[in-house]
């Protein structure tokens, strides 16, 4: 005979929902963004590796290469801030979508889309601030380079 447990609670935060295509496409892009941040960071210190920036320091296609760098690396932030603006919004759109056709249940589902759209939020501004983090060091070198 079973018997009902009454201590037991269910917690909703544990079931697992598979991400859908849009979220694992975009977290392809996001990856995509982190290499192509990683190469450029990787190049410009195999150029002249952190600590010993003074053996470039009159190199002017070093320079060169560092402003090109730091301009293509503004880019790709802009560019992930508008991948993730269009994921956003196709996100929004289905959600609002799922919600006129069930008519119940809406806060359940409101509370997974959202969470999936936080997760989204902060995979971007992750590698947006790794990006960005290392624009400014390129600049920063950049900025030596000038002094010196």
């Amino acid at each position: 005979m079973l018997q009902e447990s009454t201590s037991g609670a269910w917690d909703l935060r544990t079931i697992y929902a598979e991400p859908s295509g849009s979220t694992k496409i975009y977290v392809l892009f996001v990856f995509v963004v982190f290499i192509v941040t990683s190469i450029k960071l990787m190049k410009v210190w195999r150029a002249a590796p952190p600590f010993r920036l003074s053996r470039r320091a009159q190199n002017p296609i070093y320079l060169e290469f560092l402003q090109r760098s730091a301009t293509s690396l503004k880019q790709w932030i802009g560019f992930t801030f508008i991948g993730w603006g269009i994921y956003a919004s196709m996100s929004l759109y289905h959600l609002c979508n799922e919600l006129l056709a069930l008519k119940s249940l809406a806060g359940f589902i409101v509370l997974y889309d959202i969470r999936e759209f936080l997760t989204g939020l902060t995979m971007a501004l992750l590698v947006v601030l790794f990006a960005f983090l290392a624009r400014w060091h390129i600049v920063k070198r950049i900025e030596r380079l000038s002094n010196s």
